[in-house]
């Protein structure tokens, strides 16, 4: 309690303009499944995976048939878009993120008489102005995303988790 009463004094100096230090806000996206995206140490390959990748046998994607045998279902379908979209980005680390949405989880609606792409990866439902610059992104891509966290470590029983992640 008293942490959260020190931060929310911070952010109250922050926001008037005079804090004596520094606050650090994020935002939270609420997306899944969690993904895991990156080269594995023991053999240069990319992978992708869900919290799978940490088990004792890890759940590691390298290739379309490696779906198939550690997913079913709608997981699998997501998987294996985010293996395949995710493949060629140029990620080298090991990144974990949040999936908001694939091609099938859009639809249109209308809210206040105004059209909006939404789409509901977990208990938030996210809702973009049709005809934004985020709309056409949004249409064009295949998957959505959110990384938030890298991984380091020489190998994946051995890899230590930071907030953020270098998506440039």
């Amino acid at each position: 309690a008293k942490g959260a009463l020190k931060f929310m004094d911070g952010l109250l100096g922050m926001l008037k303009g005079d804090a004596d230090r520094a606050v650090d806000i994020t935002v939270k996206f609420d997306g899944a499944p969690a993904i895991f995206a990156g080269i594995d140490h023991d053999d240069g390959r990319f992978f992708v995976g869900t919290k799978g990748v940490f088990n004792a046998s890890p759940k590691l994607v390298k290739n379309e048939a490696d779906v198939n045998l550690h997913f079913t279902g709608g997981l699998a379908e997501k998987v294996r878009i985010a293996f395949n979209e995710l493949k060629d980005v140029g990620i080298t680390g090991i990144l974990q993120g949040d999936i908001m949405f694939t091609k099938s989880d859009l639809s249109e609606t209308t809210i206040d008489g105004e059209q909006y792409i939404i789409f509901q990866p977990n208990t938030i439902v996210y809702a973009v102005p049709v005809r934004s610059e985020l709309d056409k992104k949004i249409k064009d891509s295949e998957i959505g995303v959110v990384f938030h966290t890298t991984y380091t470590g020489d190998s994946l029983e051995n890899m230590g988790a930071s907030f953020g992640a270098d998506v440039s």
